[in-house]
């Protein structure tokens, strides 16, 4: 029997979040509805927005890429994923290494160099913020369209109908072409979110 009590006391203590510690879910798992317990707010915000339930509870500063046009916000907080170019051109896709009052830094391996480089940024020295990876539309779009390539030549040496000629694939191969980027790569259309006049970033220190 000790050696029971022993195996659930270690089960326990590396479970997350532990054995003895239930949230409200657990709790209302095979229960009746009149008999459940209601989730509270925090909870609910957790569950549904862990973004913005992280913007109320950090006690660190993060950023924000505000769209006053439409009310959409965008959170990133040091370890995110952030994508980025700045007023002289230079782009950047790199992990949020620290945010301070007024500056960022990330680091950036040096392949010339080959070492690690230590980089920050003032909000103002960003002129573009992209939500998703660069590139990939045009490719995603040849590449849909490279199956009718072979049909357009068999067609140019069966019946000497050259592809600039070809009514079927000058039709067919665009269409199908356009209709996979907006399956595949729709997200990539509105990619780039370019700062000023309705959008801006702002870095937002807590209180």
């Amino acid at each position: 029997m000790k050696k029971i009590l022993v195996l659930i006391a270690v089960s326990c203590f590396f479970r997350a979040p532990g054995c003895f510690a239930q949230n409200t879910e657990d709790l209302n798992l095979g229960k009746e509805p009149h008999k459940r317990t209601a989730l509270g707010v925090d909870e609910l915000l957790r569950k549904n927005d862990p973004k913005s339930y992280k913007a109320i509870t950090t006690k660190t500063p993060f950023m924000v890429v505000a769209n006053y046009r439409n009310g959409k916000r965008w959170r990133y907080f040091e370890g995110d994923v952030f994508r980025f170019k700045t007023r002289d051109g230079r782009y950047f896709e790199e992990d949020l290494a620290f945010i301070e009052d007024s500056t960022f830094t990330i680091y950036k391996y040096d392949g010339s160099a080959r070492r690690m480089e230590q980089l920050s940024f003032r909000s103002d020295e960003v002129s573009s913020v992209y939500k998703y990876k660069r590139g990939g539309v045009l490719k995603t779009g040849l590449l849909s369209m490279g199956p009718f390539v072979p049909m357009a030549l068999l067609d140019w040496g069966l019946y000497n109908n050259p592809p600039h000629k070809n009514k079927d694939f000058l039709w067919i191969a665009p269409i199908v072409g356009a209709g996979n980027i907006l399956i595949f790569k729709h997200r990539n259309l509105f990619n780039k979110q370019k700062l000023g006049n309705n959008k801006a970033l702002k870095i937002v220190v807590p209180l």
